[in-house]
């Protein structure tokens, strides 16, 4: 399964990129959408590239038929690897796991100058193995990444408002 999204702001890809490479900014931004236990286990920057490995809780609104499989609270860990290509443009590559959960999901984020700002361009491929229920765990899966992208979009747009007023 699939999921893509573009978010636009009105801002410099230097600006933003700070709220996804910052590790007090990624864990303030992780808990005022709601996540809980949100730590940064590795932020390691190399010549060409920040790595970022993150765990936190969420709260999700689990379907019956994925209660046994998932449960109430799920803790996401989540490896990022940033690069640059020196022209304004920072693309991320990243593996998120679900702790005990059988899904593999993969994707990537890139932050795109524009004449306005920028664009976050987010792509997610999730695939589950399992019998019978596979379809619906990536199906609830891309849900919730989209949900928690949309927050994470809200929080970001007023954290960038303020920083453009001062």
């Amino acid at each position: 399964m699939k999921l893509e999204l573009t978010h636009t702001y009105q801002c410099a890809t230097e600006a933003l990129f700070e709220f996804f490479s910052q590790p007090d900014r990624i864990e303030e931004k992780y808990s005022a959408i709601g996540c809980t236990k949100v730590r940064i286990l590795e932020c390691k920057q190399d010549l060409d590239a920040l790595q970022l490995t993150g765990k936190r809780d969420v709260q999700s609104n689990v379907p019956s038929v994925l209660k046994r499989l998932l449960g109430s609270e799920n803790t996401i860990k989540q490896q990022e690897r940033w690069s640059s290509n020196g022209e304004g443009q920072f693309k991320c590559d990243m593996n998120v796991e679900l702790i005990g959960v059988p899904i593999k999901i993969r994707g990537t984020m890139t932050l795109v100058p524009t004449e306005q700002g920028c664009e976050n361009r987010i792509e997610f491929q999730l695939k589950s193995a399992l019998p019978f229920i596979g379809n619906k765990l990536s199906r609830f899966a891309c849900e919730e990444i989209g949900r928690m992208a949309e927050a994470e979009y809200q929080y970001l747009q007023g954290q960038l408002d303020e920083v453009l007023v001062e």
